[in-house]
């Protein structure tokens, strides 16, 4: 690694965890955070001829895989930032694909939590069996959320509802895939489920699914560190030499 890169990576590296404590910390960063980090990481490779347009077209693919759902309110635009950033810092495919590592190392610790629900919903299953969507798919609640009291949802943080109550006596519910980065919303949700408890049309021990609002980008992070010490020599065996 010469001068130039490891001042690119020690930017990168830097920028992204002073961005995971943020995420983790309030699950939200501000967009000035990424700019230094995209500076140095454009006049470098551009001064050092890095910059191929079709290998960079291809190096971005998971940022805009991530815009996608970023678009679609599935994802939040900081975890696009923090992808484009990789993107912008390792623009090139060969020999390491750097960007690609990154959210693939990255996207570990989330499947390892859909186990994870999916265990905790079966041992649940009876309770999982009598939930009625009124609209959504109940099937993925068991692999997207987990079962959760009322009274621990209402003291959580960073913890959002799947099963949003229609007709709470009727076990009926409207079902959602994720949570809205609208937080205005979000706590809306919240306190409306607080209201249905004063009412007692819901109490502190009955059952919803609900998810996590996961640091995505201090997933980014460990996937990045983990990308930069894979060895060249074993991606040789996926990614044919040219």
């Amino acid at each position: 690694m010469d001068f130039s890169e490891s001042v690119i990576v020690a930017t990168t590296l830097a920028t992204l965890s002073y961005a995971s404590l943020t995420d983790l910390k309030h699950r939200e960063v501000k967009e000035y955070v990424w700019v230094p980090a995209t500076v140095v990481a454009v006049i470098l490779n551009t001064l050092l001829g890095r910059y191929d347009l079709l290998e960079l077209f291809l190096a971005s693919l998971p940022a805009v895989l991530v815009l996608v759902l970023a678009l679609l309110d599935m994802m939040g635009g900081a975890d696009f930032l923090a992808l484009l950033v990789v993107t912008l810092a390792h623009p090139r495919i060969y020999p390491k694909p750097v960007t690609y590592l990154t959210l693939t190392y990255s996207l570990v610790i989330p499947a390892a939590l859909i186990l994870l629900n999916l265990v905790q919903g079966l041992r649940n299953f009876n309770r999982f069996k009598r939930v009625k969507c009124s609209r959504g798919s109940k099937l993925m609640l068991l692999f997207l959320g987990r079962p959760a009291r009322v009274g621990d949802f209402l003291r959580s943080k960073f913890t959002y509802l799947l099963t949003i109550p229609s007709r709470p006596g009727e076990d009926l519910f409207e079902c959602r895939m994720s949570f809205s980065m609208d937080d205005a919303r979000e706590e809306g949700l919240k306190d409306r489920v607080n209201e249905l408890v004063k009412s007692g049309q819901l109490s502190f021990d009955d059952l919803i699914w609900v998810t996590p609002g996961m640091p995505q980008i201090a997933f980014y992070l460990l996937g990045y560190i983990a990308a930069l010490v894979t060895p060249e020599a074993l991606l040789r065996f996926i990614i044919p030499s040219t």
